[in-house]
């Protein structure tokens, strides 16, 4: 991957995880394959970097854990988003489609494609 990967991966891993605990409660694991299966490999999360947003989406109130016994002595910590992350969620994708339609204007953008006579808010010389 290139240098920007890490970037665009760590500004996007709170809103990949509300999206996905607003379809089920997971474990940690069980998280970070499905964004990477998702993803098509693309994405991959490790604990070292899954974790501590885990940990701050919880401190913000967003997702709680909770243990569950899995098999004899194994306990999983699962996570669930609650009323309040679904709200953040709702809000997180109401400004990244804003952002995304935004920054899709700016990067198809080609000279010529605006003229100042057709554009009041044209940027004057």
């Amino acid at each position: 991957m290139t240098k920007y990967y890490e970037k665009y991966k760590k500004g996007f891993l709170e809103l990949f995880f509300l999206k996905i605990l607003s379809e089920e409660d997971l474990y940690g694991y069980e998280l970070a394959d499905l964004v990477n299966h998702l993803s098509g490999k693309i994405i991959s999360i490790s604990a070292g970097n899954m974790y501590p947003v885990l940990y701050k989406l919880e401190e913000k109130g967003y997702i709680e854990s909770y243990e569950k016994i899995v098999g004899k002595r194994m306990k999983r910590v699962y996570y669930h988003l609650t009323e309040e992350g679904k709200k953040e969620f709702q809000q997180m994708m109401e400004d990244y489609k804003k952002f995304e339609n935004a920054a899709n204007s700016i990067i198809n953008f080609q000279k010529g494609q605006l003229k100042k006579e057709d554009n009041e808010d044209f940027p004057s010389d």
